[in-house]
């Protein structure tokens, strides 16, 4: 009996000590959860980052590789809506002659 009595001590620290850390890890769960989330959410963006600085990446390169023949094609083009408008000032002339012509009305007709 005497043996039982000498631990009784020891099974209440033992039992306080369960007590506390119980409550303790119930108390730092939420913080626990908040911080493996902002881990989770510190990840994606970096991934995000290093995906959105290689699709930058191969876009200037295929930019790169194509700007000589950018260059040839925006050539051809000046070249061609020049003549369009060379032809258009050709052909907005003509239209002003014929509105600036004088016209024969049926009154101008009878005299």
């Amino acid at each position: 009996m005497q043996v039982t009595l000498d631990i009784v001590p020891y099974i209440y620290k033992a039992l306080a000590t369960l007590v506390v850390g119980g409550l303790g890890y119930a108390f730092m769960f939420p913080f626990r959860k908040a911080k493996a989330e902002f881990v989770s959410l510190k990840e994606t963006t970096a991934k995000i980052h290093e995906e959105l600085t290689h699709q930058r990446q191969n876009c200037l390169a295929t930019l790169q590789n194509q700007g000589d023949k950018q260059i040839e094609l925006l050539g051809k083009m000046s070249d061609t809506l020049s003549g369009v408008r060379l032809d258009f000032a050709e052909h907005r002339s003509y239209v002003q002659g014929l509105v600036q012509s004088p016209r024969r009305t049926k009154a101008y007709a009878k005299k």
